[in-house]
């Protein structure tokens, strides 16, 4: 069995279960107050293990609740992939889509590489479609032995 931590007095045990009281079920600093909570019994380095975190890592968690600073165990903004386009670029493929409504996804795939020299794939150029409120609907196709006569009629009846 590992050690009792000592980083971890009552007075921070005590700050921690009253700020995960007050938090609720906010799922990412609660399971991160539970840890700090659960470094007075089983110890730093065991906590660490479970919760598959480094021990620096839940250092900076006591440090944070011995501060009483609990918004500092949220997840900071800013993080997560960068676009590869920025808002001008978008305003900018939006201006082309809607100057071409029958522009198609390679096509406008194509005309993103050649004038604003971004490389994006297939998906991510139609999931840029869809999040600028266009979709990429394709007709379907006519057999080639179609009577145009014959289907107004068929419509008609």
């Amino acid at each position: 069995m590992s050690g009792v931590s000592k980083i971890v007095t009552d007075e921070v045990l005590e700050i921690a279960k009253r700020q995960l009281k007050e938090l609720g079920k906010d799922k990412y600093i609660a399971a991160k107050l539970q840890a700090v909570i659960s470094t007075k019994t089983h110890g730093i380095t065991k906590v660490a293990e479970v919760f598959n975190i480094s021990r620096p890592t839940l250092f900076s968690w006591i440090k944070h609740v011995k501060q009483n600073h609990p918004e500092r165990l949220t997840v900071a903004p800013g993080r997560g992939r960068k676009r590869k386009l920025s808002a001008e670029q978008t305003a900018l493929v939006k201006g082309w889509i809607q100057e071409d409504t029958q522009l198609t996804i390679d096509q406008l795939q194509r005309r993103i590489q050649d004038e604003l020299n971004v490389s994006l794939s297939r998906s991510t150029t139609h999931r840029l479609m869809v999040s600028l409120n266009f979709s990429y609907i394709t007709p379907r196709p006519k057999h080639y032995k179609q009577d145009p006569l014959e289907h107004d009629d068929f419509k008609k009846n």
